[in-house]
């Protein structure tokens, strides 16, 4: 014998209008409408200044299928650039970091300065034409803010100062210039406030 179930009314969510619909975060054509709204633009930490301190060290960050390479140059500046060779699409790196005197790729050894400079080719004679000031790593836009390192992949947001002018006096007095990093570790979002940052530094 059939049981004969109860009807149910349907009634409101209570979290309609306050949560996100679950069909969000998993359909493709809204992550890649996402993308191009803000997420290629939106500012990605890297590391901390004291990570990339002498020439030659690089720290390397994938994000959106895009890979990038931050490292300072002998003339101490801090620069971003595709972590790809301008000759066959190569990535030029693998690995969190490292220090290297140039930056070579492992597919035809092309090689490029700490600044990006396109400064080695193999076989050269058979590239009469080629124009190496025209071949160096693309730039990434970078900024560095209170000692941390950012990358975007294309602009048209805020600065990472200006996101965060609001809460200086908050964030002064951890002093992030002055920390060094003493570990790795990976935290996941709802983990990250201001004291998990600084745990994992050191100001000494």
């Amino acid at each position: 014998m059939a049981t004969h179930l109860k009807s149910i009314h349907p009634t409101a969510d209570p979290l309609d209008d306050v949560s996100l619909p679950g069909w969000l975060y998993h359909d493709p054509e809204f992550f890649e409408a996402e993308k191009r709204a803000f997420l290629r633009a939106s500012p990605q930490v890297v590391c901390h200044v004291s990570e990339v301190a002498a020439p030659g060290e690089w720290r390397r960050i994938d994000f959106l299928g895009e890979s990038v390479i931050v490292i300072r140059g002998d003339d101490g500046e801090v620069r971003a650039f595709t972590n790809v060779c301008r000759h066959r699409g190569s990535r030029l790196v693998d690995g969190e970091g490292g220090c290297a005197k140039v930056l070579t790729c492992p597919y035809h050894a092309w090689s490029y300065a700490r600044d990006g400079r396109l400064v080695g080719v193999m076989h050269r004679h058979e590239y009469p034409d080629l124009q190496t000031e025209k071949l160096g790593l693309a730039p990434v836009a970078l900024e560095i803010w209170r000692g941390f390192i950012f990358v975007r992949l294309e602009g048209g947001l805020a600065s990472v100062h200006e996101m965060m002018a609001p809460y200086e006096d908050e964030v002064a007095p951890y002093r992030f210039e002055e920390l060094r990093a003493i570990g790795r570790v990976t935290l996941r979002p709802r983990d990250l406030n201001w004291k998990t940052i600084a745990d994992n530094y050191s100001d000494h």
